[in-house]
């Protein structure tokens, strides 16, 4: 039985099945069958989404997306699917579970603790979940990849969120973790070095937007502030399928 969640998560789970590659030789004729790569295919459009390798292991969204709803219906705290940071494509999806309820406060506004899922069927990315925080003010979606754990399963393994459960719990008790590491940038200034690695990590448009923002209000007076604006920029500027490399990389930057 659909239940009203699955119906309303129905695009991100549209059936994707294998089929074999054929092939033509520079003299034509007969296609030949090749056993080294398989076409992923979307069923109910008939598109061609990628050709893999056979090694490739196919996991379906819908592989994923019913047994996360198990589990999180499991859970003792509030959850809700967030289409602020949710996105889906032929060759890729990205899923945001918000917990309305796990929340801390930096001092200027609460954030709380969001779950991304992201699967792709051209290997793109591989099966990743991140653990991050949404600012309730601006949407600004957050990765503490460095901080707390980051699972990643290339596609010739499974995927289990069994021990879902466990996790949200043992991210919720890294909550005093998250808020030293943020009081530690909230004390410290930005200086050139730092501002160099932004424009080397994230490119010149980005080190650009920094330098117009800081100059119609004020320089960011510590590395917290920067992650702000950064972490606005992504949300609200760049494009969704790009989004999480951005917020990975300025994960990293600023070891959250």
């Amino acid at each position: 039985m659909t239940t009203e969640i699955e119906r309303r998560l129905s695009d991100f789970m549209f059936p994707v099945t294998e089929k074999e590659v054929l092939y033509h030789n520079v003299s034509g004729g007969i296609p030949s069958r090749t056993n080294r790569y398989k076409a992923i295919v979307r069923e109910d459009t008939n598109e061609l989404i990628s050709v893999m390798r056979n090694t490739y292991k196919l996991v379906p969204n819908s592989e994923i997306i019913k047994p996360l709803l198990e589990q999180l219906h499991q859970l003792d705290t509030s959850w809700y699917f967030d289409p602020s940071h949710s996105f889906v494509e032929n060759n890729q999806m990205r899923l945001q579970v918000t917990f309305p309820e796990l929340i801390f406060h930096d001092g200027r506004s609460d954030i709380a603790l969001s779950l991304y899922i992201i699967n792709s069927y051209d290997s793109s990315t591989g099966l990743v979940a991140f653990k991050g925080g949404l600012r309730g003010i601006c949407r600004n979606g957050m990765i503490f990849a460095d901080v707390l754990s980051k699972y990643y399963a290339k596609h010739t393994m499974g995927f289990d969120v069994r021990n879902l459960k466990k996790e949200i719990d043992s991210v919720y008790e890294k909550i005093p973790v998250i808020k030293h590491r943020i009081e530690q940038l909230q004390n410290t200034k930005v200086n050139k070095d730092l501002r160099l690695e932004v424009e080397n990590r994230l490119g010149k448009k980005v080190a650009k937007y920094v330098e117009e923002q800081e100059r119609e209000n004020n320089k960011a007076k510590n590395q917290w502030v920067l992650y702000n604006i950064l972490t606005y920029y992504i949300s609200h500027i760049v494009k969704q399928r790009m989004r999480a490399q951005y917020q990975l990389e300025v994960s990293k930057l600023f070891k959250l």
